[in-house]
């Protein structure tokens, strides 16, 4: 069904993809993984069209349905703020479907106090990209082709998202850092190496491929340690022939030195499979102490559409190096409150105060403080770096080489998360407001960054639906939503996280 040819493909000097030949069949479910920024959505995009390679070809035969991993800048829905969800669906978009089809969708992604009737404008952005999936899903295409399609989603639409998957009657293509959908119903791997630009090819699920790839890589080493020792001992006899004076001992040292010429060639190659993928190394500079008390917040009340507010009274104290996280289901108001908190919306009652002292620093989950028509260095250059080396600071973070020049836009949301954490932690800021950091980071850089947080010596308010990193940052204080309760931390409300 669908046919990879020789595929290549590279951006400025950076090499992404070299001579990849690929095949799926039909009701194939293929998880496609790698480390960030390896190509993983641009093989995605070359197969769904959006871009060409530089050379080889895709040839495919039926249709085709592509979410891609940021879904949420480019959705369709956001240009008609006043169709509602069902005028959407089955007129603007064309779909043939009963509401009560799109109900049970809507049920199935947990948003069951929606129906065809609700204005797309009242949706929270998180709504809207699930009303996105619905779409897709309902187009029953022959190829589902998803770039990370549960970074914005709660674990329980997440997990109905993956069953749906798993039962879907086609083909499925999916990139995802969701490693619970990548170990169910998967039938096949591609691994994205990015130190040799090639994909290999797993039979099995996700945990399957992980226990392959251990057991090949614990070969890999024993053969290369081998390699060296054979290469040593060679180069050793080719230098003792040599010194000998017969010709029959020459000629016999030039062959003994092309061999172990040969066989160093051979421990290169293994060194180039051998060798892992750079992860980041990540270290917060000490901010400036804040005074003890950090935040006082105040009966906060936000209502976008009149009538129907998305928080009422919502108030809180905050102390010096607190970790405070705001827990509630998509549509909440989390993301609302936090750009109150960063001076980036206006509340329609109540006051908040930042204690003395405080200086706040804000990761948003749209990366909005990236310019993404500039280059990376011109996003980075002008800010107070003070006596930290620069280059050295963005290597922490994988950003180094030809990704300097590049275009923002070009980016993926990998290296988009890195750059935009680089340019938050470089600020010095003693106030961390982070709305979702992990949601495109693979899990080794999201524990990389935890770590990293853990050993901040400042104040952290968080959104995340990660249960396991809220769990281990040690949080201690909630706000919880919608009830707007603020209180100490609870095992208990790990079990909200991304859960309601």
């Amino acid at each position: 069904m669908l046919n990879i040819n020789n595929i290549s493909l590279s951006r400025g000097h950076k090499q992404i993809l070299k001579n990849i030949s690929l095949t799926m069949g039909e009701e194939e479910k293929v998880g496609l993984v790698g480390v960030n920024g390896a190509g993983k959505s641009t093989i995605l995009k070359v197969i769904g069209g959006l871009e060409e390679a530089d050379l080889g070809n895709v040839s495919f035969k039926g249709t085709m349905s592509y979410l891609a991993q940021e879904t949420h800048k480019e959705m369709d829905i956001n240009n008609h703020p006043n169709l509602t969800i069902g005028e959407y669906l089955i007129i603007e978009k064309s779909i043939d479907v009963e509401e009560w089809e799109i109900k049970k969708f809507l049920n199935n992604l947990k948003m069951d106090d929606k129906d065809c009737d609700s204005k797309l404008g009242e949706l929270s952005g998180g709504q809207k990209i699930k009303v996105e999936i619905i779409k897709i899903l309902m187009e029953k295409a022959d190829l589902l082709i998803l770039d990370e399609p549960t970074n914005f989603l709660d674990i329980p639409s997440a997990e109905w998202l993956m069953r749906y998957l798993v039962t879907y009657p086609k083909a499925v293509l999916v990139v995802s850092h969701d490693l619970r959908l990548m170990n169910k119903g998967i039938t096949k791997i591609w691994f994205l190496n990015e130190r040799i630009h090639d994909v290999e090819v797993y039979r099995g699920n996700y945990e399957q491929f992980l226990k392959v790839q251990a057991l090949r890589d614990e070969f890999l080493v024993k053969q290369l340690v081998s390699e060296e020792r054979k290469a040593e001992k060679v180069f050793e006899l080719a230098q003792n022939l040599s010194g000998r004076k017969s010709i029959k001992e020459k000629k016999r040292a030039a062959r003994k030195f092309e061999q172990a010429k040969e066989l160093k060639e051979n421990v290169k190659e293994l060194q180039v499979k051998v060798m892992k993928g750079k992860k980041m190394h990540l270290n917060i500079p000490v901010p400036m102490q804040s005074n003890k008390l950090v935040l006082e917040m105040d009966n906060i009340s936000k209502a976008y559409i009149k009538g129907k507010e998305i928080l009422k009274d919502v108030s809180c104290n905050v102390q010096k190096n607190d970790r405070l996280a705001v827990i509630g289901k998509n549509g909440a108001g989390k993301t609302t409150l936090l750009k109150i908190l960063a001076g980036r919306l206006k509340q329609d009652s109540g006051t908040y105060k930042w204690g003395f002292n405080t200086n706040v620093g804000y990761y948003s989950q749209e990366n909005e403080d990236l310019d993404f028509n500039k280059t990376v260095w011109e996003n980075i250059e002008k800010l107070e770096w003070g006596t930290l080396d620069k280059r050295k600071f963005l290597g922490g973070f994988l950003i180094a080489g030809d990704m300097i020049d590049q275009k923002v836009s070009t980016l993926s949301g990998g290296e988009k998360t890195r750059l935009a954490l680089a340019k938050l932690f470089a600020g010095g800021y003693n106030v961390l407001l982070l709305d979702e950091p992990t949601t495109y980071l693979d899990p080794d850089s999201q524990n990389i960054l935890l770590h990293a947080l853990k050993e901040y010596k400042g104040t952290i308010i968080l959104v995340s639906h990660e249960p396991h990193f809220v769990r281990e940052l040690g949080i201690e204080k909630v706000i919880l939503m919608p009830e707007e309760y603020f209180g100490y931390f609870r095992d208990e409300y790990i079990e909200r996280v991304g859960a309601i």
